[in-house]
């Protein structure tokens, strides 16, 4: 079982590194203020413990495959949609 003293430890050393990296590529301040200390802590928080992504599902899948995730069936046109999926050009609702 791992650690939760070591979980944390890893998780403020990642967030460190990115943080890190921002401020050498030139994407940060290096002047601190409350917005990038409560953007800090949250981004720790959320390496320990990830926030549930709400599905984002479609009322009609691919009839192939199935697929339901909105981010995967692509609108041709005003009509049809494309499954990236399976390749799959449908028309929802028929």
């Amino acid at each position: 079982m791992t650690n939760p003293n070591h979980q944390l430890a890893d998780a403020i050393r990642e967030v460190t590194a990115a943080v890190q990296k921002a401020l050498d590529d030139g994407h940060r301040s290096r002047k601190i203020d409350a917005d990038d200390l409560v953007e800090v802590l949250l981004s720790i928080a959320d390496r320990l413990d990830p926030p549930v992504r709400e599905p984002n599902h479609v009322q009609f899948p691919c009839p192939k495959c199935g697929e339901v995730d909105a981010d995967r069936l692509v609108w041709q046109d005003d009509e049809f949609v494309r499954c990236s999926s399976c390749g799959t050009i449908y028309c929802p609702g028929n």
